[in-house]
């Protein structure tokens, strides 16, 4: 099966969740997965994927109760950031969120600023499998999971303790013994299987912890697939899709694009049928240079 990998630059790690449940970060990292490579454009998102991926309620009012609450958690996400010394300014992240109850989709398109958190990454970015994120029970374990994955080729990370603190929007009035019981047991239970042989470090000034440092150690590196059959093995692409890429390959216009790096993001993004068929049409219809990605994602 391939991954749903979930992939952003890291400056989403600065935003604040705060006030975020365990299902709705599930849910906010499922869209940003659908958003990937997908520029500015509107996507459509449907209830029932939504439901599979996070396990919701199938009930009819308790699943539109749930999403038009987590509308107005969704629309209040913004980040603030210095343009200038002193200058500041505060961007929502989402421009649409139109939810239809009738048809059980919803549409979401990111704010113009915030697309390049979600496309064309090449540096600086945080990758995981969405599926392991959503397996998590306790929303500190979700949120230091994707932090810890951001050092994952350091394999270590320290916090400074009021850092912690304001990253995983730990109550101020937790004590260190509070966070040891609510916070640091849940992620140490949950997070070794996917951050093998996980420690945990307080160091102390004087006898106050002042800062927390994380290590871990690497698992079998993935071999990166080098050519088309070594992806096939990978990620089990089909005959019918791999004669499909080669076919497509033929057309002058768009054969530097379909890399190995891109033909993974695209059986990522679409499901296999859809992808053969688009790859068809753009073997046929695109008759002039292309050079990004998106482009042929749009066409397909």
């Amino acid at each position: 099966m391939t991954k749903e990998c979930v992939k952003y630059h890291n400056n989403l790690n600065l935003f604040s969740f705060a006030g975020f449940k365990e299902k709705e970060l599930d849910i906010f990292f499922t869209i940003c997965y659908k958003l990937k490579e997908r520029g500015e454009n509107m996507v459509e998102i449907n209830f029932n994927e939504l439901k599979t991926l996070t396990d919701l309620t199938k009930k009819p009012e308790r699943l539109k109760n749930y999403i038009l609450q987590l509308n107005k958690k969704l629309l209040a996400l913004n980040y603030q950031m210095e343009v200038k010394e002193n200058e500041y300014e505060a961007f929502v992240f989402f421009t649409r969120l139109y939810t239809n109850f009738n048809t059980g989709k919803l549409e979401v398109s990111v704010q113009p600023q915030f697309a390049y958190l979600l496309n064309n990454l090449v540096e600086k970015y945080t990758k995981f499998d969405l599926l392991e994120f959503i397996s998590l029970k306790s929303i500190y374990s979700k949120n230091m999971f994707k932090l810890l994955k951001q050092w994952d080729t350091k394999k270590e990370k320290e916090f400074v303790i009021d850092d912690f603190r304001n990253i995983l929007n730990v109550p101020p009035k937790y004590r260190m013994s509070e966070i040891d019981k609510f916070i640091l047991t849940p992620i140490m239970e949950e997070l070794p299987q996917y951050f093998p042989n996980l420690k945990l470090e307080k160091i102390k000034t004087g006898k106050k912890v002042t800062s927390l440092k994380f290590t871990w150690s690497g698992k079998v590196e993935k071999i990166e697939p080098k050519t088309i059959n070594d992806l096939i093995d990978i990620i089990e692409i089909s005959d019918e899709l791999n004669r499909t890429i080669e076919k497509a390959k033929k057309n002058k216009f768009i054969v530097k694009l379909l890399t190995i790096d891109n033909i993974e993001i695209l059986t990522q993004m679409f499901k296999e049928n859809d992808l053969v068929k688009g790859l068809l049409w753009a073997y046929k219809e695109v008759s002039q240079d292309v050079s990004s990605l998106n482009y042929l994602i749009k066409t397909i």
